[in-house]
């Protein structure tokens, strides 16, 4: 298999598996921030699934994908929806950027 590919396919698997991490730790607590997990999550299956099967996936589903994520993620910045912590691997939901303005 080509090096790229499979650099591809690691970045997707880690992806893949911090989305679905992410997604998990936070529930129902943040409900757009784990939609934009699930969306990022099922990107990075996509992505993962074209390398394996060694064919280009449609774009169309890409980018709707791309938009659904951003879509979300923007929606939960707005509502100042708690984040999965650490960022490397999710453990907790951490404090809204509110509570972390408030305690400085």
């Amino acid at each position: 298999m080509n090096p790229t590919l499979v650099a591809w396919s690691v970045v997707c698997a880690a992806g893949l598996l911090l989305s679905l991490r992410s997604a998990g730790v936070l529930r129902a607590r943040s409900p757009w921030t784990s939609a934009g997990w699930l969306a990022t999550a099922a990107y990075f299956a996509l992505e993962l699934g074209a390398v394996v099967r060694r064919a280009a996936t449609p774009f169309h589903l890409e980018y709707a994908l791309l938009a659904a994520l951003t879509l979300a993620f923007v929606v939960a910045g707005v509502r100042d929806e708690r984040q999965a912590e650490p960022w490397w691997w999710p453990a907790r939901a951490g404090p809204t950027g509110r509570e972390r303005r408030e305690s400085r």
